[in-house]
């Protein structure tokens, strides 16, 4: 058992699977049976990695992780690892992919760096400034992985989510954000880029300077101009670049909720970014149809869904409590 555990753990972390898969391997890895050897297998990959111990603060950045994404804590008899240290570096693992791995064994190659994690949870904005004086806007749910003290020849960063970015000139130390086989690597340069983990597109949008994104698994490379801005799909590998209204892209800073020729199914996602609700429905009982909203800052999930019932025809909605239930109307 011990060995089949850690062959499944090499083999999916060094191969690209479907997000279904990914999920499910995911429940899997996080659940409480076999804890021990699938503990013992995170053990022996970080070690081939050329990670013979954490870097300082992993722990309590993967404790925080944990804490985000809503694992509970448990103590176990035996001296294992507590279960939320492997949880959590399952999440960190599967959920964000493989490069994840990487900029772990960045760090830890780094002597005396402090790993900070910063987490905004949802309805919620936050403004961050980085060690070298780069300043970052992070959106809901989002999280950003950095060190303490940027050392080395680059300024690397971990996001998950959406983060605003206006990067302090540095010739010499490129800025690199790294997000689940996607970077964008500036000098000097402002930059948005979206990278929610349940979302299948990786989009970078530059608003001035000049950026490298590398996408595909870092198999692909594009260098945007400033308005330009690059949409990568993670299911169908394809890509895109135009130039999107840059109002619309730097809306939810102000508070604002665009929509623009989106499906349902992505709305809802986004509403879920916004909102600190889960919305409960059927996927099959939803339009395919693509529909555009605006909506200002302030606007409330029941005037949002008001407007978009309204629009749809066909749905009804209901909360209670902290869920959101679409219902299709009875004919």
């Amino acid at each position: 058992m011990k060995n089949c555990i850690r062959r499944i753990v090499e083999t999916f972390v060094r191969n690209d699977y479907s997000e279904q898969t990914k999920k499910e391997v995911w429940k899997w890895f996080a659940d409480e049976e076999h804890a021990e050897e699938k503990e013992q297998a995170l053990h022996m990959l970080w070690e081939k990695a050329g990670m013979e111990s954490a870097p300082a603060n992993m722990n309590d950045s993967l404790k925080k992780m944990k804490q985000n994404i809503g694992f509970q804590t448990e103590t176990r008899r035996k001296k294992l690892l507590p279960s939320w240290i492997w949880q959590a570096a399952a999440v960190f693992f599967f959920a964000v992919s493989t490069v994840s791995i990487t900029l772990m064994i960045y760090f830890s190659r780094i002597e005396d760096v402090d790993l900070i994690e910063n987490y905004t949870p949802v309805a919620d904005l936050r403004q961050v400034t980085l060690p070298d004086g780069t300043e970052v806007i992070l959106n809901s749910k989002t999280t950003l992985l950095y060190p303490a003290q940027f050392k080395g020849d680059t300024r690397s960063v971990y996001l998950i989510g959406e983060a605003d970015f206006k990067v302090k000139p540095d010739k010499e130390h490129p800025f690199i954000v790294k997000s689940n086989g996607f970077q964008v690597t500036a000098l000097g340069t402002e930059f948005n880029v979206e990278a929610y983990t349940d979302d299948d597109c990786l989009t970078a949008t530059l608003l001035s300077g000049s950026v490298q994104v590398d996408f595909n698994n870092l198999q692909s490379q594009v260098i945007l101009k400033p308005h330009e801005q690059l949409v990568f799909n993670r299911s169908t590998k394809e890509h895109q670049v135009h130039c999107p209204d840059m109002e619309d892209v730097t809306a939810w800073q102000r508070g604002e909720l665009i929509f623009s020729e989106m499906s349902l199914e992505d709305i809802i996602t986004r509403l879920e970014h916004k909102y600190p609700y889960t919305f409960v429905y059927s996927l099959h009982s939803l339009k395919k149809d693509r529909y555009t909203f605006r909506f200002p800052a302030k606007t409330t999930l029941p005037q949002v869904m008001d407007i978009i019932t309204r629009v749809v025809g066909d749905m009804e909605y209901q909360i209670k409590e902290n869920k959101c239930y679409l219902i299709q109307k009875k004919r």
